[in-house]
């Protein structure tokens, strides 16, 4: 099966397309990504179902030419995801062209929401608004070693519904996970006497990290985004709860309604160890 697109009633053959997801929503992220081949600048297009196809790609050329699927993908290339409104952190993957099928890299094997098909994860930014009936857990995650931000690291929140929610850290170290909250202890409109208030309530939640920043290249710039699939198999890491002596992050509170902001004893950072 290949990627078709009408442009002024003349079918063209894509020769990539990508679909994108919300990692917080679980819905096709439909508007404001722009996605361009690093090489040669060319922009993907948007068709109706939210697919973002390339028509032309650097020596290769689909057209209407069916023999362009008669062989494996033969070019590797990479690509940049980012955001016009910043609400989710920019990054960059390779593909092999041509493909016949909806693209994801093969370290997202079975990730992709259920229905959805294959397709790429989008992660939130810090700044992005917390959504309604979500949770933010927040930090600044600062390299012990490197004594520089954590760039690119993963933060991971168990122990929320379905879990791990996940963040990856931007250029600075600054990294948001937004989960929903979990159902309150009582299912009924109004708490039963004696029972906490839904403002008072609170769920303790467990929280890691991956990273290392040897395998996933962090980005030491807004405009070098990382490549994802090296972000998302980084190793464990260690959370410090303090530096002098060194402890670790013990398992957190989360209290409905408040940000839970993480940082290790004396800083306004969250400490992190690299293996």
């Amino acid at each position: 099966m290949s990627w078709t697109a009408k442009v002024d009633s003349v079918a063209r053959t894509a020769l990539l397309g990508v679909s994108f997801w919300d990692s917080v929503t679980g819905r096709v992220a439909a508007e404001g990504l722009v996605v361009q081949e690093t090489s040669s600048g060319t922009y993907a297009r948007t068709t109706p179902s939210n697919v973002y196809v390339f028509n032309d790609l650097p020596g290769l050329r689909a057209g209407r030419d069916p023999t362009v699927w008669s062989s494996p993908p033969g070019r590797e290339l990479t690509f940049a995801v980012t955001d016009r409104d910043r609400r989710f952190i920019p990054f960059r993957f390779t593909a092999g062209v041509p493909q016949p099928l909806l693209f994801a890299p093969p370290c997202l094997a079975g990730g992709s929401p259920p229905n959805a098909g294959p397709s790429i994860p989008l992660f939130s930014s810090p700044s992005r608004p917390v959504q309604p009936g979500f949770a933010a857990v927040r930090a600044e995650l600062w390299d012990v070693l490197a004594d520089a931000p954590a760039a690119a690291a993963v933060l991971e929140v168990s122990g929320v519904n379905t879990s791990p929610w996940v963040g990856i850290a931007d250029w600075r170290g600054r990294v948001v996970v937004q989960c929903p909250y979990p159902e309150p202890r009582w299912q009924i409109s109004s708490p039963p006497p004696g029972s906490a208030a839904l403002s008072q309530q609170g769920w303790t939640v467990d929280v890691s990290v991956r990273y290392s920043p040897g395998r996933a290249s962090p980005p030491s710039s807004e405009c070098q985004p990382p490549d994802l699939c090296e972000v998302l198999t980084q190793r464990s890491g260690t959370l410090l709860a303090s530096e002098s002596p060194i402890s670790t992050l013990a398992p957190q509170n989360l209290i409905f309604g408040r940000e839970l902001v993480l940082r290790s004893a004396g800083r306004s950072e969250l400490l992190v160890l690299s293996v």
